[in-house]
């Protein structure tokens, strides 16, 4: 049984899909590309962005990391559209979905433990004080439950 859908280009549905998915593709662009101005509706004192070493945040600036991000978020279409590909042939091999969810959540969090370990090597930087990273963990716990 083959799940995966056919997508039939010379049917209204066919062009229909293929629209929609230029449409939503080209808007997501048209956000990435457009640099307008910043709109700042109430201001907090959570600055989750805010770096302690300021000419590191000096140092993002510019076109090339607009160029960068740009990159990086097609990048991200094509790499999240192969990821429901490999998925879909899993399923078809594999077909025990709480199994296969939970290996790939084991495998995910592997990774962001090794990615995290090389980003942040100050052990300091890991505590957590009475601030928003508490507030944070606090959260996804009681979303897990």
């Amino acid at each position: 049984m083959n799940r995966l859908e056919k997508l039939a280009i010379r049917t209204w549905a066919g062009k229909a899909k293929v629209t929609g998915t230029l449409l939503g593709i080209g808007g997501a662009m048209v956000l990435t590309f457009y640099k307008g101005p910043q709109i700042n509706i109430w201001s907090t004192k959570v600055h989750l962005l805010k770096h302690k070493d300021q000419h590191v945040a000096a140092s993002h600036r510019g076109m090339d990391n607009h160029v960068l991000g740009s990159l990086l978020a097609v990048a991200s279409c094509f790499s999240y559209a192969t990821w429901l590909i490999i998925q879909a042939k899993m399923g078809e091999r594999y077909p025990c979905d709480y199994s296969s969810t939970a290996l790939m959540c084991a495998t995910a969090s592997v990774q962001t433990v090794v990615y995290a370990i090389c980003k942040e090597r100050n052990w300091s930087a890991w505590k957590l004080g009475w601030n928003i990273r508490l507030l944070t963990v606090a959260y996804t716990v009681m979303c897990i439950k």
